[in-house]
């Protein structure tokens, strides 16, 4: 059977929530021969032994993988943050008997079971991901995509959960041609490595249905999600839990209750949670037009 794994990439800011990440995709996991790593950007050894800490306490193994950026993505970092670099350079450190990766960004949790990913049929492709949300409104996919340098009519996948055929990207290099891609083009790409990704296997990838990147905007439309991914500035963890979210918020405090790491997640105040429901309710009457488009879109798709 072909070696699989699953990677988040993580500074120490975001490293609590990797890690709650990691072992949402345990729980829902009946294949125990899954590997578990975590890309750890510029962590310093008392980060790491946190990491093994957190691996303990909940029964798993999170392999974490030392990373610096080099030195060329320096000379081209520009505004890009180091971790969002870090997925283009992760080829670099996956174990070579790694055949099928999944990589998800760290504010994503796996909320049903997966396994179905690692079994999935790649119908020659090397990589299957879910539309962004952005495809729900074609005037805006179409410019971005020409912005980009994309091909016209295609499809632009959201890169916060994306399933590898590895040894095919391995194979083709397709890793050293997205960074080239990168390095030509970043000053074109206000979203980030996602844009680089999406040039680099344009028209090459599979569709996934969206229950398997349930981001935020989509949550009303998705039957039965069975990974979230809480896009936006207001997370799950925050005192600011937006309502949608509501839910997850209490999942991230159980997890990181009995660490060092328990401060991370914020509970709001009852007035918070009031503010927070007229807020959502707000958003939804005076985004009807935008949310019948993506009902529209979504829910066929």
């Amino acid at each position: 059977m072909q070696q699989s794994a699953v990677i988040v990439c993580s500074d120490v800011n975001m490293l609590p929530a990797a890690c709650c990440t990691l072992l949402s995709v345990k729980r829902n996991l009946a294949n125990a021969g899954i590997e578990f790593l975590l890309l750890g950007i510029d962590l310093k050894p008392n980060e790491v032994s946190e990491v093994d800490n957190f691996g303990r306490l909940h029964g798993m193994a999170i392999r974490v993988l030392p990373y610096k950026t080099p030195d060329t993505g320096l000379q081209a970092r520009g505004r890009w943050s180091g971790a969002t670099l870090a997925r283009l350079y992760m080829d670099r450190d996956i174990p070579g008997n790694i055949e099928r990766l999944l990589y998800l960004d760290a504010d994503v949790l796996a909320v049903a079971p997966v396994d179905e990913l690692f079994t999935l049929d790649f119908q020659g492709k090397a990589l299957a991901a879910v539309d962004d949300y952005v495809m729900a409104f074609p005037e805006k996919s179409g410019a971005r995509q020409r912005k980009i340098g994309m091909g016209e009519g295609g499809r632009y996948f959201n890169a916060g959960v994306l399933l590898f055929d590895w040894s095919a990207c391995r194979a083709k290099g397709l890793f050293a041609r997205t960074r080239d891609i990168f390095e030509e083009r970043s000053h074109l790409f206000e979203n980030n490595d996602q844009d680089a990704l999406n040039v680099t296997f344009d028209g090459d990838w599979l569709v996934l249905d969206p229950r398997w990147n349930t981001q935020t905007g989509l949550l009303p439309f998705v039957d039965r999600p069975a990974i979230f991914h809480f896009t936006g500035r207001k997370k799950p963890w925050q005192a600011t839990v937006p309502w949608v979210h509501r839910r997850m918020a209490k999942r991230y405090a159980e997890d990181l209750r009995d660490t060092s790491w328990a401060s991370f997640s914020r509970q709001p105040s009852t007035a918070g949670r009031v503010a927070g429901f007229l807020s959502h309710v707000g958003k939804q009457i005076g985004g009807l037009t935008r949310l019948a488009r993506m009902r529209a879109y979504f829910s066929n798709s």
